[in-house]
């Protein structure tokens, strides 16, 4: 049984996990005012990742994460450094997260939509690491072979690099851009990752001596067994 069959099942615990655990997509107009969002996932006790969009302007996307802090934000639309926002996230709960007063993410009478991925064997982790400068492996706990990584520098300007099982490891993919597919061993250094590691080379977006990253992993997707 694969990690994932697992913990659906609940296989080996006393409580069984569903996905209304782990994920959730959830709207709501904003108030110009403190607020905390129930959407039933346990960011402070297990940790996690989440990300708001304002729907009815063209603000832009507000990434935040437990392994960060609540207060550091990235953006997906483009590719600027991490930033501070005392008033956007203010606090990850048992059952969500509360909001302060930033436009970004609660002015009165705008409308949202958040995503939230909850830290999980066999679903999702977030984790950060220090460049080096050189061919390097970084361990990492999802519990199974990353289907998809998305690395983002966090202390200097760089685009979000994107590893996809589909296009495989000598290939990437750039979040925040319209490109197409970029065959160059320098981000993956044409290495698949595997259920304890993922490989970098030298790229400066992802692996530059002294420079800071934030990686998303999240499970591979649909099995291709033939027995699946």
């Amino acid at each position: 049984m694969t990690p994932i069959q697992q913990l659906m099942l609940g296989v080996g615990a006393s409580k069984k996990t569903y996905m209304d655990d782990l994920f959730s997509t959830y709207v709501y107009t904003g108030t110009g005012s403190s607020r905390s969002i129930n959407n039933g996932i346990n960011l402070s006790g297990e940790g996690g990742l989440n990300f708001i969009k304002r729907r009815d302007s063209t603000n832009g996307w507000q990434w935040t994460d437990t392994v960060r802090g609540v207060t550091k934000m990235i953006t997906s639309h483009g590719n600027d450094a991490e930033s501070t926002k005392a008033d956007g996230l203010t606090a990850f709960n048992n059952n969500g997260f509360t909001i302060g007063t930033d436009a970004s993410y609660n002015g009165s009478g705008d409308d949202y939509s958040s995503w939230t991925f909850r830290k999980a064997p066999g679903f999702f982790t977030c984790l950060t690491y220090s460049g080096s400068g050189s061919a390097r492996t970084i361990s990492h706990d999802l519990g199974c072979v990353p289907g998809l990584m998305l690395i983002k520098r966090t202390d200097a300007s760089s685009d979000w690099i994107v590893y996809h099982r589909s296009v495989g490891p000598e290939k990437v993919l750039f979040l925040n851009e319209s490109d197409a597919q970029y065959d160059n061993d320098t981000y993956f250094n044409d290495t698949a990752p595997t259920s304890s590691v993922f490989s970098l080379k030298d790229s400066t977006t992802v692996n530059a001596s002294g420079g800071t990253y934030v990686a998303y992993l999240f499970a591979g997707g649909e099995s291709t067994a033939a027995t699946a």
